[in-house]
């Protein structure tokens, strides 16, 4: 399994831009942030709309997700971490593909959390939300 390193930048406190290589093992999600739901009256079509061969009563009519990756760095010195750690409040970040190919995400900052190693190394993990949502139907 080949594990994908994210070389990302953000816009830091001072107007200018960080930049850091991620190499730690990512997880990849799907997160449904929002789901619609329709009622039917099964009364006017009873009972065709009330037994084992019948509809549900009950129709999910929309869904929207977003695609969602855990990024955890590999072990950082405090210096490190103090570079990197304002990510979680910057209102720009990047992952770059390429010289000329950036692809914005949203980090959630409630997911961002610390990790203090016994040997004074550390670590940084935080969920990136991708800005277009997964194509879906609606109903």
């Amino acid at each position: 399994m080949t594990v994908r390193a994210y070389p990302m930048t953000f816009l830091n406190h001072l107007g200018g831009f960080e930049y850091f290589f991620f190499t730690a093992r990512k997880e990849y999600q799907i997160h449904i942030e929002e789901t619609g739901e329709t009622v039917e009256n099964i009364l006017p079509n009873y009972p065709a709309s009330y037994n084992a061969n019948a509809d549900t009563i009950r129709k999910q009519t929309f869904r929207r997700s977003a695609n969602y990756v855990v990024v955890r760095s590999q072990y950082l010195t405090m210096s490190q971490l103090q570079a990197i750690k304002h990510i979680r409040t910057s209102p720009l970040v990047q992952i770059i593909d390429s010289r000329t190919d950036r692809r914005t995400v949203i980090v959630d900052s409630d997911s961002f959390s610390i990790y203090d190693e016994k040997d004074k190394l550390f670590s940084l993990q935080f969920s990136i939300r991708f800005t277009d949502d997964i194509a879906a139907q609606r109903l």
